[in-house]
């Protein structure tokens, strides 16, 4: 039997464990709850880093607005480009990799303490020349052969005398539309002679260095026809054009050598010689656009700027490291455009970095040229790369400022065939003049993409090397967008 007042008591006992049950509960949650919050804010802290840093690059051209030309004196950096408020500049992007030992300071500011490391991904034109351009020995130089005279053209080896058997690798004489090469042309032989004919063309390659000469005779003007005597060396491919009145006394004759591959040329008359001379050999030309997915797809970055505990660091091994020793990483990365520069005659050679690069608005006149000078009495070269559309070709010059020469060599399909050509230049003062319309192929250069690369440049300092059009069309260009990807990583290594 209850007592009275012990259902009350018994109760109020329920009622109290409910409510110390209740209030651990909530004060479990509480605690819980405020380290969710925490977790929360160290995350949304951590997170607002990286993010800030890129608003921070991203979205302002830095202060001062042309901070990229004079490092030491910048107070904020930024990408944007001052004139396109969409999109980044790509000097201010090198800029920032080159001089960022001066930067220490703002980086660690941008960073608030933590270790960072930026991967930027962009896309982008390579150019490659794989193989030697020709050097041109005579383009097509007309010899003419006084009467009564020997031979007009004396091919002799070094220390020969008069038309001295050489040796050729391949051979070729076209006659009347006919094609005859190497063996083949034993067909023609009369004797050891084959006789050459009015319109012949013999084109061989050279096996040994050979001397050319033509001579004039004993007279007043000397006994050589410029340019001869020259040394047209090993390798060489020399055309030569026969015609005259004459010309059947002009031959070829293997009677101190072996048909096909070893002959001199004999015999006496009034012939007319035109020589053409060139190295038997051409470059592979070739221009590729990667876009910066691919690059970030195979984890190749322009550049890698990675900052750890106040220090730049360059070493992977390290920056992994680094990374494990964190509790933490976060990644943030974005797409931008960015402006290449659109017109720097001046650069430096690069087989990425083009001296000009835009989207042409108008045609070019048909008188337009580039301009090369050479202010150096030293040995060099250069070859410049252009491009027109999907056109490329590949100008090559060489010399010094009294001797300066030039090729140009490009593909064309005949046929279905892609076919070399070439064409020489010689300069005067240390000038060479390209007609625009040879170098890049046309001047129909409306709403077409133009670039002009500065590839090589060997024994000759870039000061001294000068190029230009004529007349400027930098106001023709508009410029060129290309993609990037910026990928920041961001943690506490302490």
């Amino acid at each position: 039997m209850r007592r009275k007042g012990q259902l009350l008591s018994i109760d109020a006992l329920l009622s109290l464990v409910i409510v110390v049950m209740v209030v651990g509960v909530v004060m479990n949650t509480n605690d819980m709850i405020k380290a969710e919050i925490t977790n929360l804010l160290d995350w949304y802290d951590r997170a607002n880093i990286a993010n800030n840093m890129l608003d921070v690059l991203t979205k302002n051209p830095g202060y001062p607005e042309d901070w990229e030309e004079n490092v030491s004196g910048v107070k904020m950096i930024g990408l944007r480009h001052e004139g396109y408020s969409y999109a980044l500049d790509h000097e201010k992007i090198l800029a920032l990799n080159r001089s960022k030992e001066n930067l220490t300071e703002i980086f660690d500011q941008l960073a608030r303490g933590k270790d960072f490391m930026f991967e930027f991904y962009v896309s982008k034109f390579n150019v490659s020349v794989k193989g030697r351009f020709p050097r041109v020995y005579l383009d097509n130089v007309t010899f003419a052969n006084p009467r009564g005279n020997p031979p007009g053209v004396n091919f002799q080896i070094s220390g020969g005398q008069g038309n001295t058997v050489f040796a050729v690798s391949y051979v070729e004489i076209v006659r009347t539309g006919h094609q005859y090469v190497n063996e083949s042309i034993c067909s023609l032989k009369d004797g050891n002679n084959i006789n050459l004919q009015d319109g012949d063309r013999v084109k061989f390659i050279l096996v040994q260095d050979v001397i050319l000469s033509a001579k004039r005779g004993q007279g007043p003007e000397g006994p050589y026809i410029e340019p001869s005597p020259l040394t047209i060396p090993a390798g060489a491919l020399v055309d030569i054009y026969i015609t005259g009145p004459e010309v059947s006394n002009f031959t070829i004759n293997f009677g101190g050598g072996e048909c096909p591959y070893e002959f001199n040329f004999g015999g006496k008359g009034n012939v007319v010689v035109t020589v053409f001379a060139a190295d038997n050999t051409f470059p592979n030309l070739t221009s590729t656009y990667n876009r910066s997915r691919n690059f970030y797809d195979l984890g190749e970055s322009l550049y890698k700027i990675a900052f750890i505990n106040k220090t730049f660091v360059e070493d992977e091994a390290t920056i992994k490291a680094s990374m494990q020793r964190s509790p933490w990483i976060e990644p943030v990365e974005r797409t931008f455009v960015f402006l290449r520069p659109v017109y720097n005659l001046s650069a430096g050679p690069s087989d990425e970095e083009p001296l000009v690069y835009g989207f042409m608005k108008y045609k070019v006149m048909d008188g337009e040229v580039v301009r090369i000078k050479v202010n150096s009495s030293s040995y060099g070269n250069l070859t410049l790369i252009s491009q027109l559309g999907t056109e490329i070709r590949g100008f090559f010059v060489y010399g010094n400022q009294s001797d300066l020469n030039a090729t140009l060599v490009w593909y064309e399909y005949e046929n279905e065939t892609r076919t070399q050509k070439l064409k020489s230049y010689k300069g005067f003062n240390g000038t060479i003049t390209v007609p625009f319309k040879e170098l890049f192929g046309s001047t129909d250069t409306q709403n077409k993409i133009l670039l002009l690369w500065l590839y090589s440049l060997e024994g000759w300092s870039r000061d001294e090397v000068e190029i230009e059009f004529i007349p400027e069309i930098r106001y023709m260009l508009e410029p060129k967008f290309d993609d990037a990807i910026i990928k920041l990583l961001v943690w506490d290594d302490r």
